[in-house]
């Protein structure tokens, strides 16, 4: 049985970076390089938050297309998708299901160099059309996976009454199927959408600079002459905001999501 003084431990433990992350945003430079260390600024210093939000807009706004845009897609294309593979007896539908699981399990850097070249062929590179395309390839297998257990788990009954009532394969799913899902849907929402915001490498290597996104923004703060620590504690406290208060409104949803079907009755 773990102890209550062992989940305090644990929670300052996994709370101390993110301390550390929030104070360092509201130091100066000075501060920062200060020594003995400054473990808290002087004074609220908000003049980092100023600079990177003038500096750094257009990437909130080209991270939130590509993760928004990505999102709908994969779940456009994944809850007919899905809902196929849960309801009808599709031949060597089993391989299937496993084949979009092992995608998924493919490290995205295996194939960046082949995609690269594609995306320079086709004339997509550094364009956002290119990241949302991308990133709804790699959410895509998730996004199945999730909703076909929620699919199966839905009572067929339900929808032969639809049936009886002269409803039509799309009125099933777009009126019974989506709404008894919504868990399912939220969780691929949800993860799909923190995934994208806070991807760097697809961001790094296949945008330059129309289409950069957040975390390559943030990066770009090191090289190898500086490295601005007190910009990229508050551009990486902007980019972390967010995702914990998705996260936090979203709780509920996740956890009922993640837990559905595990205990039969």
């Amino acid at each position: 049985m773990i102890s209550a003084a062992s989940v305090y431990v644990l929670t300052f433990l996994y709370i101390l970076p993110l301390l550390w992350l929030l104070l360092a945003a509201f130091k100066t430079r000075a501060e920062m390089f200060k020594i003995p260390p400054v473990i808290f600024p002087h004074k609220i210093n908000i003049d980092n938050f100023i600079y990177v939000l003038k500096d750094s807009s257009p990437y909130f706004l080209n991270s939130l297309i590509a993760s928004v845009c990505s999102t709908f897609l994969a779940l456009l294309l994944a809850i007919p998708a899905a809902y196929s593979l849960a309801r009808y007896n599709i031949k060597r539908s089993k391989d299937i299901e496993l084949w979009i699981l092992s995608t998924k399990m493919m490290p995205p850097i295996a194939v960046i160099i082949p995609l690269f070249i594609i995306f320079q062929k086709v004339g997509i590179f550094d364009t956002l059309v290119g990241l949302i395309l991308l990133y709804t390839a790699f959410n895509l297998p998730f996004a199945v996976w999730i909703l076909i257990s929620f699919f199966k788990k839905v009572p067929r009954e339900i929808e032969e009454a639809a049936k009886i009532d002269g409803c039509n394969l799309i009125q099933i799913l777009m009126f019974i199927g989506i709404p008894l899902v919504r868990s399912g849907i939220a969780v691929v929402v949800i993860f799909s959408i923190i995934w994208t915001w806070n991807d760097l490498l697809f961001g790094l290597i296949m945008t330059q600079n129309a289409a950069k996104t957040l975390p390559v923004a943030l990066a770009s703060y090191a090289n190898t002459l500086d490295i601005k620590w007190e910009l990229m504690a508050a551009l990486a406290v902007l980019q972390t905001l967010p995702v914990v208060i998705i996260t936090f409104l979203s709780q509920r949803h996740i956890v009922s999501g993640l837990t559905f079907g595990g205990v039969e009755k």
